[in-house]
Formats: C-alpha cells, structure tokens, sequence
C-alpha cells in the first residue's frame, strides 16, 4: 500500500467576491504530492499560483472540495486553527523577503523557533553557515544584499523543520546569477532534510531541478 501524500486535494475551488461580481480562480483542481518530492507549478502572472499556495498553506480556505495536508483536513479548520497549522507546519519563501527589518538576519530565524516553543540548540547558526551567511548573523536586511536577504528567508522557512514548504516566485527579485545561486542552495537543502517543496515560478528554468511539473492555466492543473 502506498504511503499516506504529504499533500491530498480533491475538486479544489476557489471563489473571490460575491454574487455578480463573484469570479472563480480555480476549478476542480485534484493534487497529491508526496512525502519528500519537489513540485514545480509553473503558470503566467494571475493563472492562479499564489492562490493555490495560500489554500496549501492555511492562508485561505477553499471555496469547495477537500484538501489535506499531512493528517489535517485544511477546509475544517477556522481562522485561529490555521494560524497554529501555518506556524508550526508550513515554511513559506515569497518573492518579497518579507524579513523584519527590526531584527537581525539571526533573529529573524529564532522567531519561528520561539513561537512554536522550539529550542534553538544551534541551528540557526548552522543554516546560516550552510547558507553562506557566516559572519552576517546580526545585520539587518538592509544591510544585505538582495540575495542574501532570500537567503536568510529561505534559512527562516526551514528553521523549524517544518511539513511542507511553499515557495512563490522565491528567486523573482534576484539577478540571474543570485538567482540560481539561491535556488541551488534551496532545493539542496530542501532535499538534504527530505522535506517536501511545492514552488509556483513562471520560469521554465527551474523545472529541471523538479520531480514533477505541473502547470496551471486559467484555473485548471495540468500536467506540463
């Protein structure tokens, strides 16, 4: 028997507005996404990515259909159940570095650890290190260059060991050369911890570093 996917979706629709304004942003999706495997969803600018990410991640509730991750049904959860879910289970890196600026490239780490209750034991400086970052600990994001800015991001997703880790167009700010040097590091760690990584991207680019690809196109997934 197969294991249990990390990921199970079944007839995933999303709705935004209401009555005749009321528009459909994805229809009917079915995905399963294994413990440990790299899914690329590739799709143009408003072909529904980001918001297949945030139903992923317990940012929105689906409109219809059935979407589990691990062993929790993410449809029954109300809005303070998903706030614990994300914290403790999901690890995002979004295009925008989304760091505290009020807080060194450091501390930015051990925030997740102390909202989930986890001990730091050394960690952070290792995924620093591992990162490039050694030496950088406590600058702060405008004292960072736009890569390594991701990368302390990319380092603050991980940090917790999470479930599932998204990622939305993570490299989309960077030059090419940062860009790929960002995306290796990623995807070698993300495989190294045996985690399980969905990246929504309109680069054809990083397909090849994936499992699988799949793409959406005006709401529908498809295989690419």
């Amino acid at each position: 028997m197969p294991p249990s996917p990390v990921v199970a979706a079944h007839g995933l629709c999303m709705d935004y507005g209401a009555g005749e304004l009321r528009s459909r942003v994805l229809h009917d999706l079915d995905l399963r996404v294994a413990a440990g495997e790299f899914v690329v969803i590739l799709g143009r600018s408003g072909s529904g990515k980001s918001t297949l990410l945030h139903l992923l991640g317990a940012m929105e509730r689906a409109t219809a259909g059935s979407l589990t991750v691990g062993d929790t049904d993410l449809v029954a959860l109300d809005e303070e159940a998903r706030a614990r879910f994300r914290r403790r289970s999901v690890g995002f890196v979004f295009q925008a570095y989304n760091l505290l600026p009020t807080l060194n490239a450091q501390e930015n780490l051990l925030l997740p650890l102390q909202l989930n209750g986890i001990p730091d034991d050394g960690r952070s400086a290792r995924l620093l290190e591992r990162l490039g970052l050694q030496g950088k600990a406590t600058r702060y994001a405008d004292e960072l260059s736009g890569g390594e800015q991701q990368r302390v991001a990319v380092a603050r997703a991980l940090v917790h060991d999470p479930l599932l880790v998204l990622a939305d167009e993570p490299t989309g700010n960077l030059d090419e050369e940062a860009a790929g040097s960002v995306l290796d590091l990623f995807v070698e760690l993300v495989r190294e911890s045996g985690r399980t990584l969905i990246m929504a991207t309109h680069s054809t680019e990083t397909c090849a570093r994936a499992d699988r690809v799949l793409r959406l196109d005006h709401g529908h997934l498809v295989d690419a």
